[in-house]
């Protein structure tokens, strides 16, 4: 009886102040390609790009503001060390630094004119740049001094990454990984078994680690990269970025795409969103805040670790429903069905026991068809929970079971 009164209940809270699942599109000021973004924390982000262009949002992504970088050059990535502290590089060997949140940037000699494809720092003293040429740079300093570093390879190399001031991996492209044990001091090439650009590189701890890049590849490592093994990753696109935010989650994006994983890599699907252009570089405060930037000035956030809803059919279902989550029992990941007759406004709501929003997955004008929605549901606790539909005078309740 107590269930049944729930349910009646439910079917009149309204609530609006809850952030929606999925990816929304930000106003970034600019048509300009963007190519590189960082989340310091919840609050501030920072993206940069092509003539110099550097954005700043203090509000975790939904407002951003230009700086004077004072250079017309590219710039091709960004990295922190804190909330203030911040390098961009990119054309003709430019590197950038600030120190108070970008309100002044020092031009600092990086010792090569090549230029940067990625920049990395491991701590505040140091960083690695490279870029064409098989260039690698590389600061014990803060920046204020770059030596040069044999890279044995004179390809591009678009990616680096490193677990602490010694190791490091670089990807590039011809299948290439490196990897450093004494902070660049030398750098050994890894047999991958693979040819395609890699565009990208990360680990997550000391043994395990992915590299992406063109055509769909993705490579993983379990042994601080001795073996490779490829994993599929459902796409033909150019994949650009990686980005882990714990041992389990991590993301990437492409080429109109963006994949996440919950299995710390072994398996990825693809974000259920409408998306057209390239997306250049991905980046997360958290498991839940991140955004993604790419061409003509786009900027994506989420605040749902990026899961929302598309459509499967364009069948025209002769009612409204909502069908039972699947699977149910689940954990952490689980999608729902919707069938929806007519154009209407939809809201696809995801309550716990007591009642309380605990995310609302959509919330926006659809048209006839069939959809399918996914809830992750990773940051919330084993229990009953409900998912709601509403469109047009149909609303209906399920009873979900979240089992860790």
């Amino acid at each position: 009886m107590k269930y049944f009164l729930f349910l009646i209940a439910l079917l009149f809270i309204t609530q609006n102040i809850f952030p929606q699942s999925g990816w929304q599109q930000q106003v970034s000021g600019t048509p300009s390609t963007l190519l590189g973004a960082v989340m310091t924390d919840l609050n501030t982000a920072y993206v940069c790009g092509i003539d110099g262009i550097v954005l700043k949002s203090t509000k975790g992504g939904s407002n951003w503001s230009p700086l004077t970088t004072g250079t017309p050059r590219f710039l091709r990535s960004i990295t922190y060390v804190n909330s203030n502290t911040i390098y961009t590089a990119g054309e003709l060997g430019i590197i950038l630094k600030t120190t108070n949140g970008g309100s002044n940037w020092l031009t600092l000699n990086s010792g090569s004119n090549n230029t940067f494809v990625h920049i990395y720092f491991s701590d505040s003293l140091n960083g690695t740049a490279v870029g064409l040429n098989g260039t690698i740079q590389r600061t014990t300093n803060g920046g204020d001094n770059w030596i040069s570093q044999a890279s044995g390879t004179n390809v591009e190399l678009p990616g680096v990454f490193f677990i602490n001031s010694s190791t490091g991996y670089i990807s590039g492209f011809g299948g290439r990984v490196l990897q450093t044990t004494n902070g660049g001091a030398n750098w050994n090439p890894q047999t991958t078994g693979v040819t395609n650009d890699m565009r990208a590189v990360y680990f997550t701890d000391v043994n395990t680690g992915i590299a992406v890049g063109t055509s769909g590849r993705i490579i993983r490592t379990t042994n601080a990269g001795l073996n490779w093994s490829v994993i599929i990753s459902g796409t033909t696109s150019v994949l650009y970025s990686v980005k882990f935010v714990n041992g389990l989650i991590g993301y990437i994006s492409g080429g109109g795409v963006i994949l996440k994983t919950t299995d710390s890599g072994i398996t990825w699907s693809a974000q259920p969103e409408s998306i057209t252009t390239d997306l250049y570089s991905i980046h997360f405060a958290d498991e839940l805040h991140g955004i993604t930037v790419g061409q003509n000035g786009v900027i994506l956030k989420t605040e749902s670790g990026g899961i929302g809803i598309h459509q499967i059919s364009t069948e025209v279902p002769q009612k409204y429903a909502l069908h039972q989550n699947y699977p149910n029992p689940f954990n952490p990941v689980t999608k729902i069905k919707l069938d929806i007759s007519k154009t209407a406004n939809v809201k696809l709501v995801i309550y716990d026991i007591t009642g309380k929003v605990s995310e609302i997955l959509v919330d926006k004008v659809l048209t006839s068809g069939i959809y399918e929605a996914e809830w992750d549901a990773s940051s919330f606790p084993s229990g009953i929970y409900f998912s709601r539909l509403e469109a047009g005078e149909f609303s209906f309740v399920n009873k979900m079971i979240l089992v860790k």
